[in-house]
């Protein structure tokens, strides 16, 4: 192998491994996603951590023919509501006003200009005032009422009647409590902040506003559908879109009162970009996976043939212990790449398998920094699962039937959550069992980081899209079945806690 070669390509991959504003791998746009987000249209991208949200995202940034402004909510995950509504409202007014002053030559002898900095300037003057206030309270209001007492004097001077009048001023303090809400006053505000919008847009020559906010799901899930219900209200008849990146089951969009929602709707209010690559379509997913590597092996300058690096199954494997998800492919890769230089022998499937176990403290970490106060719920629900599956059966995939999908809200969060999290995959959403039995099933597996070892005993290894002699999927169909109760069975070490909130309601 050209150890060499190798060493430049795993530096650049190093690099540019997390999207920033100083690096980051070129996206590949191998569904045309960058075509639909730089429409005129609201849109929602899902995606699971690494999947590659940010790239895309500020991908629409040499766009230009709209303005761009960007928006990291990782920033603001501990600020509650309606704070973190005025903090996105003091970046994307303080943003707009330096487009116009930097952009616009002798902004200030035009009036308009002049006029829409200034009105932006008084607005973030304001909220930022209001970001030190309580959310609400009850303030003492003196006010001082003056009235004027007329004096009459009445007499007579050389015999003509006459009289006169005269005026004493007197004021009286009264004392009011009025009530004082943050959010309220942001409602009261919406019209004159759309007004101004819409000035904005003119002076850009009705140019589409994207307002990217990235990683949404960071925001405290309870209070995400207050938060883009606001901005969702604030783009209608404005030149303003919504541009989110988020984890689908970490995300809650909206929420039902009664007859009406607070928060925005899918393939209405806005619209759905989904990034992820399933197991289910696993051809599909080894395609990316190679045109992935094979540009960073372009952009690297480095002299490699892909195939020359893989033994076997390896390639294959690696993007099986990815779950389709590009960072961590990535990721593993450049481990055993280092590690292939140092053996002088390419990668096979149980070097893959050494490296993906070892990622799993990686994997925890994140599922624990993702998941707020409910990621002890997600690693109970996830022992009992690899407990009964890798433990008992001695095998990586299992079948949950719909049903229970269907009956079960809590328990098909947990399922939800753990694909999001990258710790079990989807391989089939729709499949029977092996014998029929009448009731369908979504088919699943264990992540590979998951195993106790490379080379696990008695353990049958099922393979996404595995087929026998007459194209059927016999083998995972024949998989133990998991029943959503078997979330909540006790185990010694583990209290059964099943309390997670729900992203579909």
């Amino acid at each position: 192998m050209k150890a060499e070669q190798i060493a430049k390509l795993v530096t650049y991959i190093e690099e540019n491994l997390r999207a920033s504003p100083a690096a980051g791998l070129p996206f590949v746009d191998s569904r045309h996603f960058k075509t639909r987000l730089v429409s005129k249209q609201n849109h929602v991208v899902f995606g699971r951590r690494g999947a590659g949200k940010t790239s895309l995202v500020k991908s629409t940034a040499d766009d230009k023919n709209h303005l761009d402004l960007y928006l990291n909510l990782e920033d603001y995950k501990d600020i509650t509501f309606p704070n973190v509504l005025i903090h996105i409202l003091v970046q994307l007014f303080s943003r707009l006003e330096e487009r116009i002053k930097c952009e616009l030559r002798l902004w200030w002898l035009r009036p308009r200009c002049f006029a829409a900095v200034r009105s932006l300037h008084n607005h973030v003057k304001i909220l930022r005032e209001y970001l030190h206030q309580p959310d609400s309270e009850t303030q003492e209001v003196e006010s001082t009422e003056g009235y004027t007492q007329e004096i009459k004097a009445e007499g007579k001077a050389h015999g003509v009647g006459g009289g006169a009048k005269a005026g004493r001023n007197k004021s009286t303090k009264i004392s009011r409590s009025l009530p004082k809400d943050k959010l309220a006053f942001l409602r009261l505000e919406l019209p004159a902040y759309k007004e101004l919008l819409v000035d904005v847009a003119k002076i850009f020559k009705d140019e589409p506003i994207f307002l990217v906010m990235d990683d949404f799901y960071f925001i405290q899930k309870p209070i995400q559908p207050e938060l883009i219900d606001y901005i969702h209200r604030l783009t209608k008849g404005t030149a303003l879109f919504l541009k989110v990146a988020t984890i689908t089951h970490r995300s809650k969009l909206y929420r039902r009162e009664a007859d009406q929602y607070v928060g925005v709707e899918l393939k209405h209010d806005i619209f759905e970009v989904d990034m992820d690559y399933t197991l289910d379509s696993f051809d599909e997913l080894q395609s990316f996976m190679q045109n992935l590597l094979r540009n960073a092996i372009t952009q690297a300058n480095a002299q490699i043939d892909l195939d020359d690096m893989f033994a076997g199954d390896g390639f294959s494997q690696l993007c099986l212990a990815s779950g389709g998800v590009p960072r961590d492919f990535l990721s593993l890769f450049v481990s055993l790449a280092n590690a292939a230089v140092s053996s002088d022998s390419p990668i096979g499937k149980m070097q893959v398998n050494e490296v993906a176990i070892g990622n799993l403290g990686s994997k925890m970490e994140s599922m624990r920094r993702d998941s707020g106060d409910e990621d002890a719920i997600l690693e109970g629900c996830l022992k009992r699962i690899k407990r009964y599956v890798y433990d008992e059966k001695r095998t990586n995939a299992f079948l949950i039937p719909k049903d229970d999908l269907d009956s079960d809200p809590q328990g098909r969060q947990a399922i939800r959550e753990l694909i999001d999290l990258r710790l079990i995959h989807l391989v089939d959403h729709n499949t029977s069992r092996a014998p029929s039995d009448g009731r369908r099933y979504e088919a699943y597996i264990l992540d590979i980081a998951l195993y106790d070892n490379p080379r696990p005993r008695n353990f049958n290894q099922i393979e996404p899209g595995q087929r026998d002699e007459k194209a059927r999927k016999d083998a995972l169909r024949a998989s133990p079945v998991f029943t959503l109760p078997k979330l909540r069975e006790p185990i010694p070490e583990l209290p059964v806690q099943m309390e997670l909130t729900l992203s579909e309601e």
